[in-house]
């Protein structure tokens, strides 16, 4: 019989911390919460989690701390941070001290299973390690990417991003012409919030757009689209590639050759793969 992943859930908010324990359990998983950073130092031995989940703001010793501290003692532990805080800093800082990825709160469930999944795959590479020292973002680029092009409509984006079980979770698609140059992007929240204009009598999410597409309004990914993104040049080095997405918070980044997109780099690969620290 497979053993459940076993998460660790660390915020000082009781109701969030009996909330959020619920909803792991009903998917399946293994949870066990502290109120704090220095609880959840105590119960990381008996407890051994794969996937801690960590909130940045805490009185007494904060996320980023109690981060660090993880890290020190457990480095192979994937730690995703929680932040209701809409600052790059405290984002950017706790990937730079080891975290694998942070979620604003609060964020949709499904969202931090997703995440939950990804970060226990690379806890998993960590201990059976493939990986070798990049320098390029081309030696990194993630090729498969969602892709649509402008006059197609927002159910297509909607198709794209609904994620399948087994699939790797999209959480945006680029609009591009018809010589795959990037002209713009979409995301999940746009399109949450193309239904809510039309929902004004209740709040949407995520979760309730998958189970009820027909709320998106009939309109083309033209008409919604964000300006053209931020690309990196294929053969650009990893470090002036994690700066320009720390600079502007990103978290993905178009690689385009030629001017044509041929994929998309990953804010935790980056720093997964970079051999030393950005200067």
């Amino acid at each position: 019989m497979e053993k459940k992943m076993r998460i660790m859930v660390v915020d000082d908010e009781e109701r969030f911390l009996a909330s959020t324990k619920k909803l792991l359990e009903k998917k399946g998983y293994t949870v066990e919460t502290a109120a704090g950073g220095a609880e959840a130092l105590d119960k990381l031995i008996m407890a051994q989690p794969q996937v801690i989940i960590l909130d940045v703001k805490m009185p007494g010793m904060d996320g980023i701390e109690t981060l660090k501290e993880i890290k020190a003692r457990f480095p192979l532990i994937e730690v995703i941070m929680l932040t209701g805080h809409a600052t790059l800093e405290s984002g950017t800082q706790a990937m730079r001290k080891g975290a694998y990825d942070y979620l604003m709160k609060p964020c949709d469930i499904e969202d931090l299973v997703e995440k939950i999944k990804e970060a226990h795959e690379a806890e998993e590479i960590k201990r059976h390690p493939v990986l070798w020292p990049r320098k390029l973002v081309r030696e990194i680029t993630l090729h498969p990417f969602g892709k649509l092009h402008p006059e197609e409509a927002l159910s297509k984006a909607l198709e794209i991003m609904s994620r399948e079980e087994g699939e790797e979770s999209t959480e945006e698609v680029y609009v591009v012409d018809r010589e795959d140059r990037p002209l713009g992007i979409v995301t999940r929240r746009d399109l949450v919030n193309e239904a809510q204009k039309l929902q004004a009598d209740m709040l949407l999410d995520w979760a309730y757009l998958l189970q009820n597409p027909q709320r998106l309004p009939q309109k083309t990914l033209k008409e919604v689209m964000r300006p053209q993104p931020l690309a990196t040049q294929a053969n650009a080095y990893l470090t002036d590639a994690a700066n320009q997405m720390i600079v502007h918070n990103l978290r993905r980044l178009p690689v385009v050759r030629a001017e044509k997109m041929i994929g998309v780099i990953k804010l935790e690969d980056v720093f997964q793969y970079m051999d030393h620290e950005i200067e």
